[in-house]
Parts: C-alpha cells; structure tokens; sequence
C-alpha cells in the first residue's frame, strides 16, 4: 500500500514538472511596451447600481415611448446629458420627498393629518421639487431658441448683403458669423472653424451643429447652405431663406396677438357669464316661487 502511495506521489510530482516545463516554454516572452501602456493607462472607475440608476432610467423612458418626459431637445440646448439630468432630477426627487416628510411630521404634533392628504402632500412636493430641477433647463433652452431666431434671421440678411456685394460664399459666411454676438454667432463661428480645419464645405460645419443642438433654424440653414454648395445660386438661396425667415416671423406675431387676444376676451366673457346668472337665479326664484302658489 505504501509502496502504491509512493509510485502515484511520485508521477503526480513528476506530471507537474512536466506541466510547468511545458508553460515556461510555451508562454510568450513579456511585452514591455503592452506593459507600460497598462501601467500609464487611465484608471476606468467602476460605476456602482446608483451611479447606473439614472442611465437605467432613461433607457426604461426611450424603451415605453416616453421619451418626452426626458426633456431631450431642451437638455440637448442646455449642454447637458440626459444621465445628467436625470440624476438631478432623482436628487430633487429626494430632497422634495424629505421636504414632505418633515411637514408631515410637524403636522403630526398638532394633529393627525388624513392618509389621503399624507399621501398627497409627498406626491406634491416630489412632483414640485422635479418641476423646480426642470426650471433651469427650460428657461436656458427657451431663452436659446428665441436668441436663435433672431440671430439666424440677422446671420442670413447680412449673408445676403455680402453676396450681392461681391464675396464668395466661404467669406461670406466667416465675415458675417465674426460681425454677431450672443451664443448663436458663437456656435456658428465654431462650426465654421471646425468645417475649415477639418477641410470639409460650410455646410458640413453648420449640419453637424444641427445634429448637436435640434433647432429648426440651424437646419434650415444647413440646407440652404447644401442647395448652394449644390450649384444653386448662393444669392438666391439666401434671399428666399430671408423671406422664409419674415413670413414665419409674421405668423408667429399674428399668432402672438391672436393669443393675447383670446386671453383678453377670457375675462369679459366670464364677467359676462357672471352677469347673466346674477339677473337669471332672481328671476328663476321669483318664477318658482309664483308657479307653486
């Protein structure tokens, strides 16, 4: 038995050998450069469930057709990403639903309050603290669009003017980008200087901003740049760009006295209402009250 021991001992020890040989032979001579790029390189930090929670969300959103609730155009115009977004959206959410408990619990040292208006009042502060986390976003998106309109409109008349003039497009288009302020002109000089130092035409430039940022007056621009670039006549592209431009300026003014005048017709219609049914009620009351004697 002990000699059986001693014999299997002894081929264990001696396969082992034979597969260490055998891996110092096979393996592959050591890569200093594949070392020094592992050891230099930049650290990718491990993103825990509540990091990836956001994420998750949005991705739960886009997946139901949701997709509205994300806010995408006005973060997009804010610079912002949807993750990010959302998690300050959850950090309100959080903040709102402490906000509601601590109310809650001041209102339990008074009195009572009802589950209903327990259960409501949570809802309502959550509700109200992600309202507020959207405020910024929609003003800053709100307030770009209207800079954008107004920009584009005063970018494409001056364009206009330098054609007529006599300078080609290219330089047309700088000259005209370099003349304005405000984030409209800036983003249009950065396309244009991107386009040149990338040596692709204007309108790859301007396209590439709209696909950035989903502002119809950047697309618009990107196709008259792109019927242009296409043999039309850069001059007359820009004009009928212009006089698109005042007709849909004159829609939206028309649009905005309609509005107002339709919220001023509002309050003298109830007025109105109020009146009748003050004259109405006497009269229904003096007319029942004849009918039953």
């Amino acid at each position: 038995m002990n000699s059986t021991l001693t014999i299997a001992a002894g081929g264990a020890l001696a396969g082992y050998g034979l597969f260490a040989t055998g891996r110092a032979v096979v393996a592959r001579r050591p890569d200093l450069g594949a070392d020094l790029t592992a050891l230099f390189a930049t650290p990718v930090p491990r993103s825990t469930a509540l990091q990836r929670l956001p994420g998750r969300l949005c991705g739960a959103l886009r997946t139901s057709g949701l997709t509205r609730l994300l806010l995408a155009d006005d973060v997009a115009l804010a610079d912002r990403s949807d993750d990010a977004h959302m998690a300050s959206r959850l950090l309100h959410l959080l903040g709102g639903a402490a906000t509601g408990l601590v109310c809650l619990a001041l209102g339990h040292l008074f009195a009572r309050p009802p589950a209903l208006l327990s259960v409501l009042l949570l809802a309502g502060t959550s509700v109200a603290a992600v309202l507020l986390a959207d405020r910024p976003i929609r003003r800053l998106a709100r307030h770009r669009r209207r800079d954008a309109a107004l920009a584009i409109a005063a970018y494409v008349d001056l364009v206009r003017v330098l054609l007529v003039g006599g300078l080609p497009l290219p330089a047309a288009l700088t000259a005209a980008a370099d003349r304005g302020q405000g984030w409209t002109f800036t983003q249009l000089r950065e396309a244009l200087a991107d386009a040149r130092q990338r040596s692709e035409p204007p309108d790859r430039g301007i396209a590439t901003l709209a696909d950035t940022y989903p502002l119809r007056e950047f697309t618009d621009l990107a196709r008259t740049l792109a019927a242009a670039q296409a043999g039309a006549s850069p001059v007359l592209a820009f004009e009928s760009r212009a006089t698109a431009i005042r007709r849909l300026d004159t829609a939206r003014q028309r649009a905005a006295e309609a509005t107002a005048d339709a919220q001023m017709d509002l309050p003298a219609a109830v007025v109105a209402l109020a009146f009748v049914a003050f004259l109405a009620y006497p009269l229904l009351t003096m007319i029942n009250s004849t009918v039953g004697q």
